[in-house]
């Protein structure tokens, strides 16, 4: 008999054995010759990426990201190839226009399908942004859609006031209904009706649930696809939510197209523009436009919440800012409330702390590897640059966990920091104009229809701490108020 020709329960006997040892040199692989091994961070983050997935779900990956850079430097590693940046001029490199570092494949992962948020392709980036861009600019904005957003905030102040005669009304409820039918009207050319009935149809709730399921899904993508195959194909509950939602988008947008709505708005204008290279298929204009609402109505619903919180919670800072809005007119515009120092100070300071989604921009590192503040990162690793940290850097902010709005006046801070609730260089957030526009329309007439309004006894530093999947969110999943 050969040495090696072992009877079976012997070789069973070994078979431990060899599964220990072969983990043993695996951790050490990673430790010792991993592409991130010179990266400060966790030892953990060495050998998996479960400490990240498990912060994730949680609701808790910021704030883990942003206590290992207090603890371990501008450069983190937070996976064996995955690291978070909060250095300016490394952000300033990777989110410069051109730049090599192209978005990563959590985009596409997080989404589903390829739309002007999700693209990681500059070619094919750039030919959706350029036609999405113009209705987007500011002239245009003001232009077309500024009543309808002026309307849209005045009704909802009016249902505010209607249902806090019962004792008290909820800012995070109402401001949703707001900006949720505000990208109805710019995407399709009418509301969904939401701040009407003070309800969210069957379509909303679904694409609100499937969203927060993705940002789940995106972080346990191995275990879902595994499932997905193992079941060949019968679990995918996203996929099939996703189907459903795109049917449900067609028929509203096909529903615009056949009544001809003489108001402008986004999908008709991509599907008649005039440069065939520029015109959108049916396709690409029903993933444009399901981007849209995903993005213009969470997002905003959820920085006019905390606007309204924080200014409350500082009685000065509500006197003072209800006293520069009864400077201006009745019948103000947006060009009127930019004017105003303070309001805009407010909504700048409102969008550091509490930017909706100041996650990491996944990256993918460039071929040959790149260097970023002293670090060397190989190609093809995933790099972060979550604005949670950036926007709290002390070196840069005064005080950086306190909401001071003052630090925005007198151009006391620009060019001082990195600024990027909206993201940055090609990439910035195509709704910034109005997402500006609706966040000071909205605040303004808020403060001005209800002066003296109050925090509701429930609503504590407590209650409004944020969690976060992908956009946060206070942890009572409401704000509640009382007006006189």
């Amino acid at each position: 008999m050969l040495a090696f020709d072992l009877p079976s329960h012997q070789v069973l006997s070994w078979l431990p054995v060899a599964l220990i040892a072969l983990y043993v040199v695996e951790i050490l692989s990673r430790t010792f010759f991993g592409p991130l091994r010179r990266v400060p961070g966790p030892w953990a983050t060495l050998l998996s990426s479960l400490p990240l997935r498990y912060q994730a779900i949680k609701a808790r990956k910021v704030f883990w990201v942003h206590e290992l850079h207090q603890k371990y430097g501008p450069v983190v590693r937070i996976s064996p190839s995955e690291i978070d940046v909060a250095d300016i001029e490394a952000f300033s490199e990777i989110h410069k226009i051109g730049s090599p570092f192209l978005k990563s494949p959590w985009y596409v992962m997080f989404r589903g399908a390829v739309n002007c948020f999700t693209c990681s392709d500059p070619k094919i980036h750039g030919r959706k942004r350029k036609t999405l861009a113009r209705p987007f600019s500011k002239t245009s904005l003001r232009g077309n859609w500024e009543a309808v957003v002026v309307n849209l905030a005045k009704q909802t102040v009016a249902k505010m006031k209607e249902e806090a005669t019962q004792g008290t009304t909820d800012l995070l409820k109402w401001w949703t209904f707001f900006a949720t039918d505000v990208t109805g009207e710019v995407a399709f050319g009418e509301a969904f009706g939401l701040v009407e009935s003070g309800q969210k149809p069957k379509y909303i709730l679904d694409l609100e649930s499937v969203n927060r399921a993705r940002a789940l899904r995106a972080e346990v993508a191995p275990l879902y696809n595994v499932l997905k195959t193992c079941t060949f194909g019968y679990f995918d509950p996203l996929g099939q939510a996703d189907r459903n939602i795109e049917r449900m988008s067609f028929d509203i947008m096909r529903n615009a197209r056949l009544r001809q709505l003489p108001k402008a708005n986004i999908i008709s204008g991509v599907l008649n523009e005039s440069d065939p290279e520029d015109r959108f298929s049916e396709r690409e204009a029903l993933l444009e436009a399901i981007m849209l609402v995903v993005a213009g109505s969470g997002t905003t619903a959820i920085t006019l919440t905390y606007l309204c919180w924080a200014v409350m919670f500082n009685p000065a800072y509500q006197k003072r800012l209800e006293e520069e809005l009864a400077s201006v007119g009745q019948d103000f515009g947006d060009a009127q409330l930019e004017a105003l120092p303070f309001l805009n100070a407010v909504v700048q300071e409102t969008l550091r702390l509490y930017g909706a989604a100041p996650g990491g921009l996944p990256r993918t590192s460039p071929k040959g590897g790149c260097r970023l503040a002293g670090f060397y990162i190989p190609e093809g690793l995933t790099i972060n640059t979550q604005a949670f940290s950036l926007h709290r850097d002390p070196l840069t902010y005064n005080d950086p966990l306190e909401f001071r709005p003052e630090r925005y006046l007198d151009g006391k801070m620009d060019g001082k920091a990195v600024f990027a609730p909206f993201g940055s260089g090609s990439r910035t957030c195509l709704g910034i104009h109005l997402a500006y526009m609706e966040l000071r329309l909205a605040a303004a007439t808020f403060f001005r229809e209800c002066a003296g309004v109050k925090l509701a006894d429930v609503t504590t530093p407590e209650s409004m701490e944020i969690v976060q999947y992908f956009l946060i969110a206070p942890k009572a999943q409401r704000c509640l108020v009382a007006l006189r």
